[in-house]
């Protein structure tokens, strides 16, 4: 009896590997804007929620959206925008929820993606902020000259941020 134990024992310590191997990664830290951390599951939520034109383009592409989102929610922090009141809160989720397929079950999406009403709307208040930022900085701009300065103004705030590694 004595042998087995320590055969089991020693093929137990001298094989960690296995414990390791056994580890489920639930979320990750993919970015760090500002204060702010872009979790996997923020990346997941966008995508199954199509909540940047971004969705359907891959993981990188939604992780650099909801980082330049961060960096132009940080402008409009630092700026005297009034606050988005609840109509146009509910007007912004209005248009999203009619991007949808007529039947979509928008739940059981939200639930599947882990996101709240509370939550959701709060990312519909945003985009709100961020439109009345982008209003207020290039209002007066036509579209490829917007287009280009918005652009220009992006990769700025990304080099500010130490995010220049990846392009708007």
């Amino acid at each position: 009896m004595r042998p087995v134990f320590i055969v089991v024992l020693l093929a137990a310590l001298l094989t960690p590997g296995i414990a390791l191997a056994q580890q489920i990664v639930i979320d990750r830290t993919l970015q760090k804007v500002h204060s702010t951390v872009i979790m996997a599951s923020d990346v997941r939520q966008a995508r199954i929620l199509r909540l940047l034109p971004e969705a359907d383009a891959g993981d990188a592409a939604v992780l650099t959206a909801l980082e330049n989102r961060l960096l132009v929610l940080y402008e409009a922090s630092r700026t005297a925008l009034k606050e988005p009141g609840p109509e146009a809160i509910a007007a912004r989720r209005n248009v999203w929820q009619a991007s949808w397929p007529p039947g979509t079950d928008i739940s059981a999406l939200m639930t599947r993606a882990g996101m709240t009403e509370q939550a959701l709307d709060g990312w519909f208040r945003d985009d709100q902020r961020i439109a009345d930022q982008l209003e207020q900085r290039f209002g007066q701009r036509a579209g490829s000259e917007r287009a280009r300065e918005l652009a220009d103004w992006i990769a700025l705030l990304r080099r500010r941020a130490n995010l220049s590694g990846r392009r708007p």
